[in-house]
């Protein structure tokens, strides 16, 4: 997943809600606990208060009638602490606060009855104290103590850090089981999504023409307007072969015209003149051919589903290039696996095998051999002829649209035209002049068509037939 993940930042959305949810409502809790806690601190130093009030002030002396409880009391900084003090001087005061007193503090905001507050008490220690006047009549009078008792902070910070822990250990497998859903909502909600881009990607190899299967409503109406797109580019593209043949068409009467006019110059001496007409429309023949095969041409992304079998195709041009000139006196020798499926076009398939035989009837001496090889999920057709290389002596590759062979330029257009279509399916050829001429090309198998085991090559010289023997000899 990449930042421009819709995924990601819905992932992240999603976690980061959750942690700090969490952390809110551990913090809330722990911050609930203690005030809790405190309460009933507070209401433990009621209690030890009373205790203390009443142990004390026995016959009007300022004294303690009976030892106290808490055994804390006795040990020094046992945690619990007691002090009488009159007109703020301590007079009395627990064993536990050994030589420490308890120093005055402000009140505890909200404390329900006199003075409540927090001081540092002995050792560093933060206390929790209530402390409250009593009157005691004695044989000199009336007189005013101050009663305080103390309990240590820490026990309340040991409790609430406890509890924290606790809590942790609680939210923690919630926060997880939340992210895990989390997880599952944006997998699932972004499933539509991910058919989509599968079905999309099923169209552009040809799998598939449209897509068919049924969707979320909140995707449907994105999947029903790519149909259209698709539907509007296979309309285009039927429309721009119709205009092809019909300019086809309409430029051929002016063409043979002009060529007539090219022969009558040539009888009545003007060759100078014909020659550069000649080069003329040469020239425009040229543009018309290659540009109305590039307008003929699906490509994968409008041939999608379409698929060719290239036995019965081949067989079918072999005919044809038998009945052109020289077809008839080459041997064409075939070795392809029946039932073989290319995800191609079949005009574009037929127009690419076309120019392909079509240049080794022209340079081939005797024999061209068709024949396939399976390279992974790939077919590479393969033509060979035993006619002329390329010319020169650097062995490179010629320019496209040009052969590079000794000396014609007849089926250049041819090899543009079919490196033109080659390039709609991200393919190319692959031109090999040394030895025997061979020319191949790879396409992707189809998936739905089975491939039969190769047949023994079969081999035809010099007659069209619509049937395959072994061996046909010339009649």
């Amino acid at each position: 997943m990449t930042c421009n993940s819709i995924r990601l930042r819905l992932l992240i959305v999603a976690i980061t809600s959750i942690v700090v949810t969490i952390a809110v409502a551990g913090a809330s809790l722990v911050v609930f606990f203690e005030r809790q806690v405190l309460r009933y601190v507070e209401q433990d130093l009621n209690i030890h208060w009373t205790e203390l009030a009443t142990a004390f002030g026995t016959e009007g002396e300022a004294g303690l009638s009976q030892r106290l409880t808490d055994p804390r009391y006795h040990q020094p900084y046992g945690g619990a602490y007691w002090q009488v003090t009159e007109g703020g001087r301590p007079i009395l005061r627990s064993r536990s606060l050994w030589d420490q007193t308890l120093p005055a503090g402000e009140p505890r905001q909200g404390a329900d009855r006199d003075k409540a507050f927090e001081v540092e008490g002995p050792d560093g220690s933060e206390l929790y104290v209530i402390e409250r006047e009593v009157t005691i009549d004695g044989k000199q009078g009336s007189r005013t103590f101050g009663l305080a008792v103390a309990l240590d902070h820490a026990q309340v910070v040991e409790l609430r850090q406890a509890f924290g822990w606790d809590v942790t250990r609680v939210l923690l497998p919630i926060a997880a089981v939340l992210v895990l859903f989390a997880w599952l909502q944006v997998s699932l909600g972004l499933r539509p999504l991910r058919a989509v881009g599968r079905d999309l990607n099923a169209v552009q190899t040809g799998q598939i023409r449209r897509m068919t299967r049924r969707f979320p409503n909140e995707v449907a109406p994105l999947v029903e307007n790519i149909n259209k797109l698709l539907d509007r580019q296979e309309n285009l593209v039927r429309k721009a072969r119709d205009r092809a043949g019909a300019l086809a068409h309409g430029l051929k009467t002016p063409l043979t015209i002009l060529g007539g006019e090219v022969r009558h110059l040539e009888q009545t001496g003007r060759l100078d003149a014909a020659e550069r007409m000649q080069e003329q429309l040469e020239i425009i023949r040229t543009h018309v051919e290659r540009e109305v095969a590039r307008a003929r041409t699906s490509g994968a992304s409008v041939a999608c589903g379409a698929y060719t079998q290239v036995d019965e195709t081949v067989a079918r041009l072999l005919r044809l290039m038998q009945h052109l000139p020289r077809g008839e006196q080459l041997v064409w020798q075939t070795g392809i696996p029946t039932e073989l499926a290319v995800d191609m076009d079949p005009h574009d398939f037929g127009e690419v095998m076309g120019n392909l035989l079509d240049n080794a009837r022209k340079w081939a001496d005797t024999r061209v051999d068709v024949r396939t090889e399976r390279t992974g999920e790939n077919a590479r057709i393969v033509v060979e002829d035993d006619g002329p290389g390329f010319s020169g002596t650097d062995g490179a590759r010629p320019e496209r649209g040009m052969t590079g062979r000794s000396d014609a330029t007849s089926s250049g257009l041819g090899l543009g035209i079919v490196e033109d279509i080659l390039a709609e399916y991200g393919t190319s050829l692959d031109i090999d002049g040394d030895g025997r001429f061979r020319i191949s090309f790879e396409i992707p198998l189809c998936p739905e068509k089975p491939i039969v085991a190769s047949q023994e090559a079969r081999s035809h010289e010099g007659q069209a037939s619509g049937a395959w023997p072994g061996e046909i000899t010339r009649a």
